[in-house]
């Protein structure tokens, strides 16, 4: 909790400071919403789609951006000797941020029911499948990271990682069947559809926890593979 705590004072002071960067970053998503309504489609499933990749792309993007920027100052080493482990330190860095893209992903979702009149964004249900579907990519950021400690430079393409996910949600064209199926992003916006359509079946519910679960063991279970097994890690860049 005191981590959680010291991360969110920590958070705040430098949103604060660096107010210019979110400005610009919601500028930047307006934009994109705009490419993405005018696409073909369901509307309400393709914007939700896009909400829920702002942010799962800040849970990607977190965890690697950290390492790489301790490595680039230096502090590192500061890190391993804190009481927690480097899992809880960027778990909780990200949780943090998550809660800074969920600001931005409201304002986003306000605009697109305001100035272009699309309903049934605001929805109970839709909660749990963000909270689940961040769960699952979580074990993706997990992967990033231990990557960026053996290699740095990995946190150069984490961008790229996230756009090809921006695709696999089908806001902007729509994915092949198969695909649904290999990431939570994808499932999370099928699942929102068949809540709209339809109403919540037990086995869409079951396969959704199945995909997300996976993802978030395997990726833990490989972060906490290389992190033991690999300690001849560069300190700095």
């Amino acid at each position: 909790m005191n981590l959680i705590k010291a991360e969110f004072r920590k958070t705040l002071t430098e949103a604060i400071s660096y107010y210019p960067d979110y400005i610009v970053g919601l500028i930047t998503d307006f934009f994109v919403l705009i490419i993405v309504i005018n696409t073909e489609g369901n509307t309400t499933e393709k914007v939700f789609g896009y909400i829920l990749w702002i942010l799962a792309s800040g849970v990607i993007s977190e965890a690697s951006m950290c390492i790489s920027t301790e490595k680039q100052l230096g502090t590192l080493q500061n890190i391993m000797i804190k009481p927690y482990s480097i899992a809880q330190i960027v778990t909780v860095k990200t949780i943090v941020w998550f809660s800074i893209n969920v600001i931005k992903a409201i304002i986003t979702m306000v605009v697109a029911m305001i100035f272009f009149g699309i309903d049934n964004l605001f929805r109970l249900e839709y909660l749990y499948i963000v909270i689940l579907v961040c769960i699952g990519i979580m074990g993706l950021s997990y992967v990033l990271a231990s990557v960026t400690l053996m290699f740095t430079k990995v946190a150069s393409f984490v961008n790229i990682i996230s756009y090809g996910f921006l695709f696999l949600s089908g806001s902007i064209v729509k994915i092949p069947d198969f695909l649904v199926y290999t990431n939570p992003i994808s499932y999370g916006v099928k699942y929102a559809s068949v809540i709209l359509k339809n109403g919540i079946w037990v086995m869409d519910t079951v396969i959704f926890l199945i995909i997300c679960g996976s993802w978030l063991l395997v990726g833990y279970l490989i972060f906490r593979f290389m992190f033991n097994r690999c300690k001849q890690f560069k300190w700095t860049y």
